[in-house]
């Protein structure tokens, strides 16, 4: 009866933890409330480069929800360290992130909320 209730108890924690993983991968995929507006910058040949350490960058990700899903992102840093002389490597023009790009060049750095995303590319926001 022990082993039964052991194999009973490993086989619903398995269940229980695939639940969370599928989950988690909807809410990820699920439509966010500024899509619109994120798929028209994509569509435009916008982009925001970024850096995995940049505390301004998970912002944004934040302001725009699942959407952020939906932008050409461009990583700036080398994984395993930020190097202080160069801390944008992998994009030596840039000098602060986020930094949002439109598709003749023209540059924004900061968080910027929806509606300055839409003015600045011209988009729609929903």
């Amino acid at each position: 009866m022990k082993i039964n209730s052991t194999v009973l108890m490993v086989g619903l924690a398995i269940l229980v933890l695939g639940a969370v993983i599928t989950a988690g991968v909807i809410k990820k995929n699920a439509p966010g409330e500024y899509d619109r507006l994120t798929q028209c910058i994509t569509d435009q040949g916008g982009k925001i480069y970024e850096a995995y350490w940049c505390s301004a960058c998970a912002q944004q990700d934040e302001l725009l929800g699942s959407s952020h899903r939906l932008l050409n992102r461009v990583e700036c840093t080398s994984p395993g360290g930020v190097n202080k002389e160069n801390p944008f490597d992998l994009c030596p023009d840039i000098t602060g992130t986020p930094t949002w790009e439109k598709a003749d060049g023209t540059r924004e750095t900061g968080v910027k909320t929806p509606e300055q995303l839409a003015k600045f590319f011209g988009c729609a926001i929903q």
